[in-house]
């Protein structure tokens, strides 16, 4: 999952990261674009369309070379607002030549706003081609869809995208007046469409993120932005990220939307807390999926295997990794800390599976090699199932929870977590890395907790464990009378 910070303080306009529609090797100068604009006036006058079409493609050629862009007059621009004024009236038929004309009139304006922060107020405060191109696409929007009104779409939306990007002062103009365009675009069939649009809708809220409310506040476009970074569009995906860093934003709608959106919101946080140093998610949000697990934790717990490879354990093994992850990171770890129900939830949760794995083959019984989870599962990716992992996630969680902090490491004492947790420093096939977790639990545990440190000192070794891997190999674990263990062919310690 790419982040969206990576772009949110360098975005290019549109022509520098797309121009597969510009294949242009030769442009002309600025005095070309004048008279090209006073052509317009006459082919305009007259429905020229192909002749319209002719001249604008020279004007948008020309505005691919940035010094030509920084001389454009304001006449040039005024005169493609003009071009888009009376092509609006002309989409209320199909007309395949309208739209390649109007497509121009939108490269020649998205090219010139690359890099020129004033070319994009001029063309907003000092022209109709914003409110020109908001008509447009609202008329496109309920045509049939063809090569040339959709690619007219693409054009027009980038157009926007270009004339809004790091412009504080362009943004809240475009919004107002092209708002309900750019919504209704996000619903478009063509992806590059919608894609064009979360474009546009990013950069604003980045912008200006007081205007985000009608955003914010509409479900549907939650879950429109969701459906469409699923489907791989960058900016959908930005989009998203960017309303998950809003203070109070994902407690607002976490339960508002389908169980398939929330697992990708899941994703999408544990992303941003895993790959950025900063806290871009509030720690309120945190907090609140904590509540989140600790309410719908024991679900997991159920051994009906349709049941437990359905949506909400699902949901709660997200939770639980997403909140491991949080509590090794120092921006949420101390908040973590202070949640006394959370450390005991976790506690309790680990000592029940522990205690069902016991009982019989189950989702939790612990298996030596991967091999044979295929007898215990029906999902066809065992890594996918929800109780893979969730023990080892459960003693990582246990272990910074306690990491300093003396409260918790007593908590755990004294709810007999300890045994349970060294009872499960066993290879366990569905839980990579137990061993490692919980050595690292222990440690944490012990540090500077004399209690703790004396609990573990006054058990009594019983001898080892047998692993099938090693025999398999043909080793074997063995303790020697000095307390130390020692893996050693399995020939060998038979004669002894």
């Amino acid at each position: 999952m790419a982040s969206a910070k990576k772009f949110s303080n360098n975005l290019r306009a549109v022509t520098e990261l797309e121009q597969e529609d510009d294949n242009y090797t030769d442009s002309l100068g600025v005095e070309n674009i004048f008279r090209c604009c006073e052509l317009l006036t006459t082919f305009l006058r007259n429905k020229k369309w192909s002749e319209i079409g002719d001249t604008l493609t020279t004007i948008s050629k020309a505005l691919l070379k940035p010094e030509n862009r920084k001389s454009v007059p304001l006449q040039a621009l005024e005169s493609l607002g003009i071009v888009l004024h009376v092509s609006a009236a002309e989409f209320k038929v199909d007309s395949p030549s309208v739209a390649a004309a109007v497509s121009e009139t939108f490269r020649a304006l998205r090219n010139s706003c690359v890099g020129e922060p004033k070319i994009q107020k001029d063309v907003t405060e000092k022209t109709v081609a914003v409110d020109e191109t908001c008509n447009i696409l609202k008329a496109l929007s309920l045509l049939p869809r063809n090569e040339h009104n959709v690619f007219c779409l693409r054009v027009g939306t980038q157009f926007l995208g270009n004339i809004v990007v790091n412009n504080k002062d362009t943004q809240p103009i475009v919004w107002r007046k092209c708002s309900e365009v750019l919504i209704d675009l996000l619903k478009y069939e063509d992806k590059k469409v919608a894609n064009y649009s979360s474009m546009v809708i990013y950069n604003i809220l980045l912008g200006h993120p007081d205007i985000s409310a009608a955003v914010e506040n509409c479900k549907e476009i939650l879950e429109i932005l969701i459906d469409h970074a699923m489907a791989d569009s960058e900016f959908a995906l930005f989009t998203v990220e960017l309303l998950l860093s809003r203070m109070g934003y994902l407690p607002k709608v976490y339960e508002k939307v389908a169980v398939t959106h929330r697992l990708f919101l899941l994703d999408a946080v544990h992303f941003m807390i895993t790959a950025d140093g900063d806290a871009r998610i509030p720690v309120t949000s945190i907090t609140f999926l904590a509540s989140q697990f600790k309410v719908h934790s024991d679900c997991i717990l159920k051994t009906c295997e349709k049941y437990v490879e359905g949506l909400e354990p699902a949901e709660v093994s997200k939770l639980l990794q997403l909140l491991a992850s949080a509590s090794a990171n120092g921006n949420y770890r101390s908040e973590l800390q202070k949640d006394t129900s959370l450390l005991i939830t976790c506690s309790m949760l680990l000592c029940s599976m522990h205690n069902l794995g016991k009982m019989g083959q189950n989702n939790f019984s612990a298996v030596q090699k991967l091999a044979d989870l295929s007898s215990f599962t029906q999902s066809s990716n065992i890594h996918e199932h929800p109780a893979f992992g969730f023990k080892s996630c459960l003693v990582q969680m246990l272990g910074n929870l306690c990491w300093r902090h003396p409260e918790n490491q007593n908590q755990v004492r004294k709810l007999d977590c300890i045994s349970v947790l060294l009872d499960c420093c066993n290879i366990d096939a569905r839980n990579p890395l137990i061993i490692q977790w919980v050595v690292l639990a222990i440690r944490n545990l012990c540090e500077n907790n004399l209690e703790n440190q004396a609990v573990i000192a006054s058990m009594t070794r019983k001898g080892t464990v047998d692993s099938s891997v090693l025999l398999e190999m043909g080793l074997t674990l063995h303790a020697d009378d000095e307390s130390k263990i020692v893996i050693m062919p399995l020939d060998r310690k038979t004669s002894l």
